[in-house]
């Protein structure tokens, strides 16, 4: 769907998620449309149900793959249960397959759900709540702190963000347009900067601030020096706020132990989900680890996406380099115990990092050769996937 479907394409999101009929909030669906391959299933001309797909590339360990950020997913009542998510989903795919999309993240309303699509959860995020009266209080540190307008914050969040070790995992590269549709939109967020003694942007602060709460929506920082100051200039709204509030991509670590009183509320839930889409794009651009040269046969199921199923060779060189093909005939002589089997919702989870083969085969998720599995993770990259962004 263009542009011109807008009218009908916002009255069923807002509908759908109870948002309010707003013109700030249909220049902001606007913003995305325009941006996004718009996708709807209709009944006698009457818009039932839609998907928004738009096109992103994500940072993953030193490459970048194409990404299709889902969202917007939705029927009106009287119409769920008919088909018209699933026809679009297949449809969908398809064509991200064919223009060589390696993968699709989505925001899932139920986990199951989206399973049957090929989704599986790769993403988690850990929330703390901190009383003002147990924010660190920390020195100062050399440099200083500016609060600064979105026109000034922009370019240096957007390049620091970017030198982030953990945006390295599979964190979307952000465009102008996506940081402004995130970040610049919002009248409430504020912005400040840390600059070092020679001027230099070396942090970045997008935060929010009431009576009730200090929230820090993103916070990013490249020195010692920037995470101890961005601490302290929030620590110093203490008088001014009840409590602080942080929600950041969990990476297997938490931070309450750099705390006086680390007695604080944490969370760690489950986000976004992901899906390879093309598999022979993805393992083919694969940053591999240096190793041996091995050669491994997968047996894939992807019920919507038929062109990854079947029995894959993946060939990896001592350097990294891999190659992949289906093979069209299978050897007899090949046994199921030489493969690695498993769905593309778990070779998704064990490609993106998020479980390791050897847990996956554990728990029974990933079926194969035991010492197979363990040759693969050893090539495989490390760190858990982390992602900042929402659509």
């Amino acid at each position: 769907m263009s542009e011109e479907k807008i009218d009908g394409m916002f009255d069923l999101a807002a509908y759908a998620f109870n948002a309010a009929r707003t013109e700030e909030r249909k220049e902001r669906f606007k913003s995305i449309v325009r941006h996004s391959l718009n996708y709807g299933y209709f009944s006698e001309d009457v818009l039932t149900s839609q998907v928004i797909c738009t096109p992103f590339k994500v940072a993953f360990h030193g490459i970048s793959y194409q990404m299709a950020g889902i969202g917007c997913v939705s029927s009106y009542p009287e119409y769920r249960g008919q088909g018209g998510i699933s026809t679009i989903m297949k449809q969908m795919l398809t064509e991200l397959a064919e223009t060589k999309v390696e993968l699709a993240y989505l925001a899932p309303f139920s986990y199951p759900f989206y399973r049957k699509y090929g989704f599986e959860q790769v993403f988690e995020q850990i929330s703390y709540t901190v009383k003002a009266q147990d924010w660190p209080n920390v020195k100062a540190m050399s440099g200083k702190i500016k609060r600064v307008t979105y026109e000034e914050a922009k370019s240096v969040c957007q390049h620091i963000y970017s030198d982030l070790p953990n945006n390295q995992r599979g964190a979307v590269i952000r465009d102008a347009w996506w940081f402004n549709y995130t970040f610049g939109l919002d009248d409430k967020n504020q912005f400040a900067l840390y600059e070092d003694e020679l001027g230099n942007p070396q942090g970045y602060l997008i935060y929010q601030s009431s009576a009730e709460r200090f929230v820090i929506k993103e916070w990013g920082y490249l020195t010692k020096s920037a995470f101890q100051s961005l601490v302290r200039f929030i620590g110093s709204h203490n008088g001014s706020s009840r409590e602080f509030h942080l929600e950041i991509g969990f990476d297997g670590t938490n931070l309450s132990y750099l705390m006086s009183s680390p007695l604080v509320e944490m969370n760690i839930t489950s986000f976004m989900m992901g899906r390879i889409v093309d598999l022979e794009g993805f393992l083919g651009k694969y940053p591999f680890v240096k190793g041996n040269e091995e050669t491994y046969i997968l047996k894939v199921e992807d019920e919507y996406g038929q062109w990854n199923e079947g029995i894959w060779e993946l060939c990896v060189t001592k350097s990294g380099q891999s190659s992949i093909r289906k093979l069209e005939q299978i050897p007899e002589s090949l046994r199921e115990d030489e493969m690695i089997v498993s769905t593309i919702q778990i070779l998704t989870q064990l490609f993106m990092g998020y479980r390791t083969g050897s847990e996956l085969r554990f728990y029974g998720k990933l079926g194969g050769n035991e010492e197979l599995i363990q040759s693969l993770d050893q090539r495989l990259v490390k760190g858990k996937p982390i992602l900042a962004d929402y659509f």
